[in-house]
Parts: C-alpha cells; sequence; structure tokens
C-alpha cells in the first residue's frame, strides 16, 4: 500500500483531523473534525461517505473549512485572500469537466461562492481539488510547491432551464 500511495502522491504520513464531537443542529447533523491544513482534510474526507441527507463531516482548519455530503466534497467559503486576484505566482488550470454538476449549479445560482475543480498548478504541475469562483478568477495555493496560482472559471457556463 506505501508504494501505491508514493506512485499518486498520497503519503500515509499526513496527520489525520482530530474528531471533535458530534452535534444536531435541527434536521442537520455535523460530524466535526480539526485539520491541519486543507490538504489533508481534503485526503481524510476523500476515505468518508456521507450516505444520508442533512448528514455532514466537516473537517475545520486554518484553510477553510472543508466538507462531505451526500453530494460530495465542498469548500464552505473561499477565503479572502483567494479574492485578491492581484496576488499569484503562476496561471493555474482548471481540468476540464472535473467538477460536480450539483456544487456548480449552486455557484452559479450565487448560493455558494465556490465550486470545487481539479486544478493543474502553473508551476510544478501538480493536480488537487480546490474551490474555486464561478465565471471568475481565484487564487489557490499547491500544496506541493506552496505557489499562488491564479485560476480562471470564465469559460465555465451553466444555463438554468
Amino acid at each position: 500500500m506505501g508504494n501505491i500511495s508514493k506512485i499518486f502522491g498520497k503519503s500515509s504520513k499526513v496527520p489525520k483531523p482530530k474528531f471533535l464531537r458530534k452535534e444536531n443542529q435541527g434536521k442537520n447533523t455535523y460530524e466535526l473534525y480539526k485539520g491541519k491544513d486543507a490538504e489533508s482534510a481534503r485526503q481524510f474526507l476523500e476515505t468518508k461517505k456521507a450516505n444520508q441527507q442533512l448528514y455532514y463531516i466537516v473537517v475545520e482548519t486554518p484553510e477553510g473549512n472543508w466538507g462531505v455530503d451526500i453530494q460530495g466534497l465542498y469548500l464552505e467559503r473561499l477565503l479572502p485572500w483567494q479574492i485578491n486576484t492581484k496576488t499569484g505566482d503562476c496561471i493555474g488550470h482548471i481540468i476540464p469537466m472535473s467538477w460536480s454538476k450539483f456544487g456548480l449549479e449552486l455557484a452559479a445560482k450565487k448560493i455558494n461562492d465556490n465550486f470545487i475543480v481539479k486544478v493543474e498548478c502553473g508551476s510544478c504541475q501538480n493536480q488537487w481539488l480546490d474551490g474555486v469562483r464561478y465565471q471568475n478568477t481565484t487564487i489557490v495555493r499547491c500544496h506541493k510547491c506552496k505557489k499562488l496560482n491564479q485560476v480562471n472559471s470564465g469559460n465555465i457556463n451553466v444555463i438554468l432551464i
């Protein structure tokens, strides 16, 4: 298993988020965790599945709160530095057709400020999942080389019927 992790870039040395508590808020149920960073949160959430409506597994990190629900992976909201498009070390790229229709629709309707896509770093070509704004530029940080990537989703259009 260790060799497979090395090939696909997933290290078993990534610290697992720490369980905080499980709580109910109305009809919603939350499993809450505290994580070191966004990358370890995403890796942890890839191993989790929310099999019912209104069930959320959330990892709070200094780089935003990442979660998974019945629709899949999500970022609760972008951080202020991610919308400052004057920053950025390189131009990152969205991998075509790497997003969920549900998250994209919520961003297009302005219910959420982002949707999840696979991004490729403009410097080191590392790929990862991250949240970006709909039809706008977002700054995302590569967890491998730490460069800030400007990612433009202006070519993604949603037609709501």
